[in-house]
Protein backbone atom coordinates (compact mmCIF):
# COMPACT_ATOMS: atom_id res chain seq x y z
CA UNK A 1 0.00 0.00 0.00
CA UNK A 2 1.03 3.58 -0.56
CA UNK A 3 -0.35 6.96 -0.18
CA UNK A 4 -1.59 7.36 -3.84
CA UNK A 5 -4.42 4.53 -3.18
CA UNK A 6 -5.82 6.51 -0.13
CA UNK A 7 -9.38 7.86 -1.39
CA UNK A 8 -11.85 10.46 0.88
CA UNK A 9 -14.43 8.21 2.35
CA UNK A 10 -17.12 10.34 0.93
CA UNK A 11 -15.69 9.43 -2.62
CA UNK A 12 -15.96 5.76 -1.47
CA UNK A 13 -19.58 5.86 -0.67
CA UNK A 14 -20.47 7.42 -4.08
CA UNK A 15 -18.93 4.50 -5.61
CA UNK A 16 -20.63 1.80 -3.87
CA UNK A 17 -24.07 2.87 -3.50
CA UNK A 18 -26.95 2.41 -0.72
CA UNK A 19 -27.11 -1.18 -0.02
CA UNK A 20 -30.69 -1.34 1.88
CA UNK A 21 -33.25 -3.52 3.30
CA UNK A 22 -37.07 -3.02 3.39
CA UNK A 23 -39.42 -5.29 5.11
CA UNK A 24 -43.28 -5.02 6.05
CA UNK A 25 -46.34 -6.77 5.96
CA UNK A 26 -48.30 -7.92 3.04
CA UNK A 27 -50.41 -4.96 0.88
CA UNK A 28 -47.91 -2.36 2.10
CA UNK A 29 -46.28 -1.80 -1.36
CA UNK A 30 -42.50 -3.13 -1.05
CA UNK A 31 -42.52 -4.44 -4.78
CA UNK A 32 -44.42 -1.09 -6.19
CA UNK A 33 -42.05 0.71 -4.67
CA UNK A 34 -39.43 -0.47 -7.04
CA UNK A 35 -40.97 2.11 -9.58
CA UNK A 36 -39.45 5.07 -7.35
CA UNK A 37 -36.25 3.69 -7.85
CA UNK A 38 -33.58 5.19 -9.81
CA UNK A 39 -33.15 3.22 -13.07
CA UNK A 40 -33.90 -0.62 -11.44
CA UNK A 41 -33.82 -3.79 -13.03
CA UNK A 42 -36.30 -6.07 -10.44
CA UNK A 43 -34.91 -9.73 -10.36
CA UNK A 44 -38.53 -11.33 -9.03
CA UNK A 45 -38.41 -14.84 -6.96
CA UNK A 46 -41.99 -14.75 -6.13
CA UNK A 47 -44.33 -15.32 -8.79
CA UNK A 48 -48.19 -12.71 -9.38
CA UNK A 49 -46.73 -9.50 -9.96
CA UNK A 50 -50.07 -7.56 -9.94
CA UNK A 51 -49.39 -5.06 -7.70
CA UNK A 52 -46.36 -3.80 -10.95
CA UNK A 53 -49.07 -3.85 -13.38
CA UNK A 54 -48.78 -0.84 -15.67
CA UNK A 55 -44.72 -0.77 -14.90
CA UNK A 56 -42.17 -0.62 -17.13
CA UNK A 57 -39.69 -1.78 -14.64
CA UNK A 58 -36.98 -4.53 -16.28
CA UNK A 59 -37.91 -7.30 -15.09
CA UNK A 60 -36.57 -11.04 -14.94
CA UNK A 61 -38.31 -13.96 -13.40
CA UNK A 62 -36.44 -16.38 -11.50
CA UNK A 63 -38.46 -18.82 -9.02
CA UNK A 64 -35.72 -21.53 -9.90
CA UNK A 65 -32.18 -22.54 -8.76
CA UNK A 66 -31.41 -22.60 -12.49
CA UNK A 67 -32.88 -18.86 -13.21
CA UNK A 68 -31.61 -17.37 -10.21
CA UNK A 69 -27.69 -18.33 -10.81
CA UNK A 70 -28.33 -16.90 -14.41
CA UNK A 71 -29.87 -13.80 -12.94
CA UNK A 72 -26.67 -13.57 -10.93
CA UNK A 73 -24.48 -14.66 -13.75
CA UNK A 74 -26.07 -11.78 -16.31
CA UNK A 75 -25.64 -9.14 -12.90
CA UNK A 76 -22.26 -9.66 -12.02
CA UNK A 77 -20.51 -10.03 -15.78
CA UNK A 78 -22.95 -9.01 -18.20
CA UNK A 79 -22.03 -5.12 -20.12
CA UNK A 80 -25.94 -5.03 -20.28
CA UNK A 81 -26.00 -4.68 -15.84
CA UNK A 82 -24.11 -1.67 -16.23
CA UNK A 83 -27.67 0.10 -17.56
CA UNK A 84 -29.20 0.27 -14.53
CA UNK A 85 -28.42 1.83 -11.02
CA UNK A 86 -30.66 -0.04 -8.83
CA UNK A 87 -30.85 -4.01 -8.27
CA UNK A 88 -34.14 -5.20 -6.30
CA UNK A 89 -34.58 -8.72 -5.61
CA UNK A 90 -38.22 -9.77 -4.89
CA UNK A 91 -37.80 -11.43 -2.31
CA UNK A 92 -34.04 -11.79 -0.33
CA UNK A 93 -36.40 -14.03 1.89
CA UNK A 94 -37.75 -16.22 -1.13
CA UNK A 95 -34.40 -16.35 -2.68
CA UNK A 96 -33.67 -18.08 0.38
CA UNK A 97 -36.13 -20.57 0.47
CA UNK A 98 -36.13 -21.56 -3.13
CA UNK A 99 -32.12 -22.52 -2.18
CA UNK A 100 -33.24 -24.30 0.86
CA UNK A 101 -35.56 -26.19 -1.08
CA UNK A 102 -33.03 -27.53 -3.43
CA UNK A 103 -30.53 -28.19 -0.33
CA UNK A 104 -32.60 -30.13 1.82
CA UNK A 105 -33.60 -32.35 -1.31
CA UNK A 106 -29.64 -33.00 -1.46
CA UNK A 107 -29.05 -33.42 2.26
CA UNK A 108 -31.04 -36.00 3.78
CA UNK A 109 -29.11 -34.17 7.45
CA UNK A 110 -31.09 -30.67 7.62
CA UNK A 111 -28.13 -29.17 9.85
CA UNK A 112 -25.67 -29.50 6.59
CA UNK A 113 -28.88 -27.98 4.53
CA UNK A 114 -29.52 -25.14 6.60
CA UNK A 115 -25.53 -24.19 6.35
CA UNK A 116 -24.77 -24.90 2.78
CA UNK A 117 -28.10 -22.45 2.59
CA UNK A 118 -26.23 -20.03 4.90
CA UNK A 119 -22.95 -20.11 2.85
CA UNK A 120 -24.87 -19.56 0.00
CA UNK A 121 -26.93 -16.46 0.67
CA UNK A 122 -24.17 -14.58 2.19
CA UNK A 123 -22.18 -15.39 -0.66
CA UNK A 124 -24.71 -13.61 -2.49
CA UNK A 125 -25.60 -11.15 -0.48
CA UNK A 126 -21.92 -10.20 -0.23
CA UNK A 127 -21.82 -9.92 -3.97
CA UNK A 128 -24.41 -8.00 -4.04
CA UNK A 129 -23.05 -5.39 -0.80
CA UNK A 130 -19.95 -4.80 -2.53
CA UNK A 131 -21.42 -4.55 -6.22
CA UNK A 132 -19.90 -0.99 -7.03
CA UNK A 133 -21.59 1.54 -8.85
CA UNK A 134 -25.03 -0.05 -7.41
CA UNK A 135 -28.11 1.30 -5.07
CA UNK A 136 -29.46 -2.64 -3.87
CA UNK A 137 -32.96 -2.71 -2.78
CA UNK A 138 -33.58 -5.94 -1.09
CA UNK A 139 -37.23 -6.75 -0.11
CA UNK A 140 -37.85 -9.36 2.78
CA UNK A 141 -41.12 -10.60 4.07
CA UNK A 142 -41.73 -9.79 7.63
CA UNK A 143 -41.15 -11.87 10.83
CA UNK A 144 -40.64 -11.15 14.41
CA UNK A 145 -37.89 -11.87 16.67
CA UNK A 146 -38.25 -15.04 19.46
CA UNK A 147 -40.29 -13.26 21.46
CA UNK A 148 -42.62 -12.29 18.70
CA UNK A 149 -42.85 -8.73 19.78
CA UNK A 150 -40.35 -6.76 17.74
CA UNK A 151 -40.87 -7.19 14.08
CA UNK A 152 -37.75 -7.72 11.56
CA UNK A 153 -36.75 -8.98 8.73
CA UNK A 154 -37.81 -13.11 7.64
CA UNK A 155 -35.53 -15.36 6.38
CA UNK A 156 -35.27 -19.26 6.82
CA UNK A 157 -32.74 -20.34 9.33
CA UNK A 158 -31.10 -18.86 12.19
CA UNK A 159 -28.07 -17.51 10.87
CA UNK A 160 -29.60 -15.63 8.05
CA UNK A 161 -31.49 -13.61 10.31
CA UNK A 162 -28.65 -12.22 12.01
CA UNK A 163 -26.13 -12.08 9.08
CA UNK A 164 -27.92 -10.31 6.27
CA UNK A 165 -29.12 -7.26 8.84
CA UNK A 166 -25.99 -6.79 9.98
CA UNK A 167 -24.12 -6.52 6.88
CA UNK A 168 -26.35 -3.98 5.12
CA UNK A 169 -26.28 -0.52 5.93
CA UNK A 170 -30.09 0.40 5.92
CA UNK A 171 -32.66 -1.32 7.71
CA UNK A 172 -36.10 0.09 6.96
CA UNK A 173 -39.65 -1.05 7.46
CA UNK A 174 -42.72 0.18 5.63
CA UNK A 175 -46.33 -0.08 7.19
CA UNK A 176 -49.03 2.07 8.56
CA UNK A 177 -47.95 4.90 11.50
CA UNK A 178 -49.42 7.53 13.61
CA UNK A 179 -47.62 10.94 13.03
CA UNK A 180 -47.73 13.71 15.47
CA UNK A 181 -49.51 16.49 13.69
CA UNK A 182 -51.22 13.90 11.35
CA UNK A 183 -54.47 12.77 12.29
CA UNK A 184 -55.00 9.72 10.68
CA UNK A 185 -52.18 7.42 10.27
CA UNK A 186 -50.23 7.74 7.40
CA UNK A 187 -48.35 4.72 5.20
CA UNK A 188 -44.10 5.72 5.63
CA UNK A 189 -40.95 3.88 6.25
CA UNK A 190 -39.34 3.23 9.42
CA UNK A 191 -35.62 4.16 9.42
CA UNK A 192 -34.92 4.13 13.32
CA UNK A 193 -35.08 1.26 15.43
CA UNK A 194 -38.47 1.35 17.82
CA UNK A 195 -39.28 -0.70 20.95
CA UNK A 196 -41.07 -3.34 18.49
CA UNK A 197 -39.55 -2.61 15.06
CA UNK A 198 -35.83 -3.35 14.00
CA UNK A 199 -34.56 -0.69 11.68
CA UNK A 200 -31.20 1.13 11.04
CA UNK A 201 -29.59 3.73 8.91
CA UNK A 202 -25.90 3.75 8.79
CA UNK A 203 -25.86 7.06 6.18
CA UNK A 204 -27.16 9.19 9.31
CA UNK A 205 -29.39 10.73 6.93
CA UNK A 206 -32.94 9.83 7.16
CA UNK A 207 -35.34 11.12 9.45
CA UNK A 208 -36.90 8.55 11.99
CA UNK A 209 -40.02 8.49 9.28
CA UNK A 210 -39.97 8.92 5.68
CA UNK A 211 -42.14 9.13 3.07
CA UNK A 212 -42.49 5.65 0.65
CA UNK A 213 -40.36 6.56 -2.25
CA UNK A 214 -37.09 4.72 -2.91
CA UNK A 215 -35.55 6.93 -4.95
CA UNK A 216 -35.46 10.19 -2.94
CA UNK A 217 -34.57 7.98 0.20
CA UNK A 218 -31.64 7.29 -1.68
CA UNK A 219 -30.87 10.88 -2.80
CA UNK A 220 -30.65 11.79 0.82
CA UNK A 221 -28.62 8.87 1.94
CA UNK A 222 -25.74 9.88 -0.93
CA UNK A 223 -25.97 13.55 0.28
Amino acid sequence: MNISQLRPASQLAQRFGVKSILYGGPGTGKTPLTNTAPRPVLCAAEPGLLSMRGSSVPTFEAYTVPKLEEFWQWLFTSAEAKNYDTVAIDSVSQVAEIYLTKYLHENKDGRKAYGELSRKVMEIANALYYLPQKHIYLIAKQGTDDGGIKKRPWLPGQDLNVKIPHLYDEILHIGNVQIVGIPKPVLAIRTKDSFDVVARDRSGMLEEFEEPHIGRLFEKCMK
